[in-house]
């Protein structure tokens, strides 16, 4: 009778530490551990520069580096068998909490929804006046570098409430893994901005702009900004070292994240990442082959 030999331990360990995490699916709670959440990678750099954004305002700088990731997503199914309801939530690491205390600035995600390198949607918080979050169209450009990109009012907006929006100080509590609580190392601990939108009205949105089809599996690329307001990306961009004028696509500036789908496996591992998965797989499937 055929035999099958027994996978080490160590290579299921090694292999599963190249697969992806798989996202949140459950309630979003806004002020819940980094590890409900995903981290949100970047093809070719760390998630930001810290202290690079051009106004000297630590609670514009989004901070990080490959143990403590600058972005995150999480995803709430709604628990239904519906593929666009929910909510998708969006966490961001910045350097300080103003004085007085309390956010005061813009954050906004840009959306590429179909994969061509242009911002399609932005999720947004505004706090520079109207404190609210939204959902807003990009401007009449195209939107595929920060020199070509801005944002209007065109769109739908929430209230803040504790369901949608937290701005919590970085502690062991909510960042379990945690070694370092001011990763820039201006003397303020760091605060996570958390916030979250209506998927349903994320997907009718992009449907208005001319995008179909959108669910909880499509993929999604994104590109983080900090503003002193909500039309523009003026503070910090995460991922390149400045760059807030340039002309450089999203792409070329490594300012627009790696792909992976609200609700499915994310991100997706970059093709060099995805050879050395199918190398594991095969070498797993090696093992267990009858001898």
């Amino acid at each position: 009778m055929p035999s099958v030999r027994t996978i080490p331990a160590v290579a299921i360990v090694a292999l599963a530490a190249w697969l992806p995490p798989a996202a949140n699916a459950g309630p979003l709670v806004m002020n819940s551990p980094t590890t409900a959440w995903t981290a949100v990678l970047y093809p070719n750099s760390p998630p930001d520069f810290s202290n690079e954004q051009g106004t000297g305002q630590e609670e514009s700088d989004i901070v990080g580096n490959l143990a403590h990731p600058a972005f995150y997503t999480a995803f709430d199914d709604a628990g239904t068998a519906s593929l666009i309801d929910g909510m998708l939530g969006f966490r961001i690491r910045l350097g300080a909490d103003k004085n007085p205390a309390g956010f005061g600035k813009g954050a906004l995600v840009g959306i590429d929804a179909n994969s061509d390198g242009a911002l399609d949607l932005f999720a947004l918080v505004d706090n520079t006046g109207a404190n609210n979050i939204a959902l807003y169209n990009p401007g009449s450009g195209t939107n595929t570098s920060p020199a070509t990109t801005s944002i209007t009012t065109t769109g739908i907006s929430y209230s803040e409430t504790s369901s949608n929006y937290n701005w919590s100080q970085v502690t062991i509590s909510i960042d379990p893994t945690a070694t370092i609580f001011d990763i820039d190392a201006d003397g303020n601990t760091d605060y996570f901005l958390s916030f979250a939108v209506s998927f349903q009205d994320l997907v009718n949105r992009l449907a208005l702009r001319g995008i179909t089809g959108v669910d909880q599996n499509t993929s999604f690329r994104y590109v983080l900004g900090t503003s002193t307001n909500a039309s523009t990306l003026n503070q910090d961009i995460a991922g390149p070292n400045g760059g807030t004028s340039s002309a450089v696509s999203w792409v070329g500036l490594d300012a627009i994240s790696n792909p992976g789908a609200p609700g499915g496996p994310s991100p997706v591992p970059e093709p060099g990442t995805a050879s050395l998965l199918g190398l594991g797989l095969l070498a797993l499937a090696r093992l267990r082959r009858p001898v």
